[in-house]
């Protein structure tokens, strides 16, 4: 009995020593500052070697983006008036802003044309806004008044005022606007001051190949042939048939 006891007491011993030596850690290994400091500089030279063309490639994805809106626009413009019968103006306006102290082309919005008689007996032509007002994305223009890259919008155009006379379709003060109008059998004409009043209008049929608006990018500066960026959105409207034509570089 006491030889039992005594071996259950030295086993007892044995694993209470056993339990009090420490035993071997294993440590992970980890990145040293060198090392860190060497996989930091070259994630910054890939990205210093890649921001130019993501760059390129965000801006051009905008830009595409914004010549597209301004052709769908301009295609439901003419479906609303061959559908409804009644002529559309598409008004593209004309302004500066705090970013671009430059005037151009950066929103637009349609308007349905009518011409009721008043109690005189005379003709007047309303406008009337259809849906909300359009604006290009901030990087974005339509150069203004230049005869070489949008000459369907050439001219001083006319002063952006709401009949009563406050406030402007635009929200912009000081805003101007140049016009082309869809008829109803789907042709298209500019819309030109007569010279015989402020609001005074007509319509004429312009050339084909003075018939275009270019999208561009903004380059704060106003845009010339001559500092035309390299990526553009053209496009071209038949005044006859009203068919409406694209033209990107590098797309022939």
């Amino acid at each position: 009995m006491e030889q039992i006891i005594s071996s259950s007491f030295i086993l007892t011993q044995f694993h209470a020593m056993k339990a009090s030596i420490p035993q071997p850690r294993f440590f992970q290994r980890a990145f040293t500052l060198i090392e860190t400091l060497v996989v930091v500089s070259i994630i910054v030279l890939i990205l210093v070697m890649t921001a130019p063309s993501l760059f390129s490639t965000m801006q051009a994805t905008r830009l595409t983006a914004a010549g597209e809106t301004v052709l769908g626009f301009l295609s439901e413009a003419q479906q609303v008036a061959q559908s409804q019968n009644t002529p559309v103006e598409v008004r593209f306006f004309r302004y500066q802003t705090a970013l671009s102290p430059f005037q151009a082309f950066r929103s637009m919005q349609m308007f349905k044309i009518t011409n009721p008689v008043d109690a005189g007996g005379q003709i007047q032509e309303r406008s009337e806004p259809i849906g909300t007002l359009v604006r290009l994305p901030d990087n974005v223009i339509i150069p203004q008044d230049d005869t070489d890259l949008s000459p369907l919008l050439e001219g001083d155009g006319f002063e952006d005022v709401k009949p009563t006379g406050s406030g402007s379709y635009s929200g912009v003060e000081d805003a101007y606007y140049c016009a082309v109008r869809f008829m109803t059998d789907g042709s298209c004409r500019k819309v030109e001051a007569s010279g015989s009043g402020a609001a005074a209008s007509s319509l004429s049929y312009p050339e084909l190949r003075q018939s275009c608006i270019t999208v561009c990018p903004d380059i704060n500066q106003e845009v010339k042939v001559d500092n035309l960026p390299k990526n553009f959105f053209c496009i071209q409207i038949d005044p006859y048939t009203g068919k409406i034509h694209t033209y990107r570089p590098g797309q022939f």
